[in-house]
């Protein structure tokens, strides 16, 4: 849940649920009642890469392989079509965020300060001190490893030797979220949303600010009711890229210039995801929100998921995938947000599902990672 969850400069110690921290179940979660499942659903592989505990882990996903972690620093490789594990290295670091990977190299950030890059095959290939708690995957692309610090840093690495290429920082804010903040590529590009509802793009090259636009702005006369973060990962759609922001909005803006496209009024809890059609976001209240694509005008609401600790959503073709609490893992339709199949795990879902051969590849709290196909 993450309207009850704020911190004072960068050294709040209160993480909500879906991000390690302990629940505090003061607003009841909404029980399930029984669905008819109008998909059929089948796990056509499992595999267990070890505890996430604390850690804000995500699999990573490429043409030809899966990328998952563990808190204890072991970093997998897992063959998309039968789960099986390829390599097995261990870090030998206590890791904090990841994975991050092109298909070339492979990156972690570890609970001291450390970057940790390996090549596809599993051998170390360097690891950087940067200093600063890192609780977001590394974004790796376009010869970088871009790591981003709870001070508001964004450091960027050369992928061949772990050399900083440039840094950007920005001022720090009273009050915000530990939320988890995730950055993105778009063109050349780096995407990544700040406290305040601030949304700016980075120069690759150097790291020079191109555009910093206002997903929204904060309102109120107390510090919490100004808390207005951009939560989640940016999405890219083509030539727009879209975020949300606690307290705020959903806006997509044109990826070259940051000019507004369209923006929603939400308190999001998360990143948004689409499909051809329609934006979903889920809010602070784990509603599930979807929005037409064209002009941002609401699609429909799913509302008994209320407070049930949501993922960020997955758009594939058949179905929305969002992962709760308790384990249990939702497909509601795109069309009107009803629920089609459920599917539980054996643990908390904390990371946003990924897309894998149609199917949602999923990594739950103890480290169980399951490949769901809908027939």
């Amino acid at each position: 849940m993450l309207a009850t969850s704020f911190c004072l400069l960068a050294g709040c110690a209160w993480l909500p649920s879906w991000l390690g921290g302990p629940s505090s179940r003061a607003a009841q979660p909404t029980a399930l009642t029984d669905i008819r499942p109008q998909l059929t659903t089948r796990v056509a592989w499992r595999a267990s890469v070890g505890a996430g505990r604390n850690a804000v882990l995500q699999p990573a996903v490429t043409e030809n392989a899966v990328y998952a972690a563990a808190a204890d620093g072991a970093v997998m490789r897992l063959a998309p079509d039968s789960g099986q594990v390829t390599w097995r290295a261990d870090t030998k670091a206590r890791i904090s965020a990841g994975v991050g990977t092109d298909g070339f190299t492979v990156a972690v950030a570890s609970l001291r300060g450390e970057v940790i890059a390996l090549g596809a095959d599993g051998k170390e290939l360097w690891r950087t001190q940067v200093g600063g708690e890192m609780r977001s995957p590394p974004l790796v692309g376009r010869g970088l490893v871009v790591v981003r610090s709870t001070d508001y840093r964004i450091t960027a690495l050369d992928a061949a030797s772990g050399k900083r290429r440039w840094t950007y920082q920005r001022a720090g804010v009273p009050l915000t979220l530990r939320s988890l903040t995730e950055m993105v590529y778009a063109g050349d590009l780096v995407i990544a949303g700040f406290p305040g509802g601030r949304l700016i793009a980075l120069g690759s090259a150097n790291g020079a600010v191109r555009w910093d636009v206002a997903v929204s702005e904060p309102r109120g006369a107390t510090e919490v009711e100004r808390l207005a973060d951009v939560v989640g990962a940016p999405l890219v759609l083509g030539n727009e890229v879209c975020a949300a922001s606690y307290q705020g909005r959903i806006a997509c803006v044109d990826a070259a210039t940051g000019n507004l496209r369209w923006s929603s009024e939400i308190s999001a809890g998360t990143g948004p995801a689409a499909d051809e059609r329609r934006v979903y976001v889920v809010d602070s209240k784990s509603n599930m929100v979807a929005f037409n694509r064209a002009a941002g005008s609401t699609a429909w609401r799913q509302e008994l998921l209320l407070n049930r600790d949501l993922s960020a959503p997955l758009a594939l073709r058949r179905a929305i995938v969002v992962g709760d609490f308790a384990g249990v893992v939702h497909l509601l339709s795109p069309e009107d947000g009803s629920f089609v199949a459920r599917v539980s795990l054996p643990a908390e879902i904390v990371a946003t599902p990924r897309a894998l051969g149609g199917g949602a590849l999923v990594q739950a709290r103890d480290g169980t990672v399951v490949l769901i196909t809908t027939e």
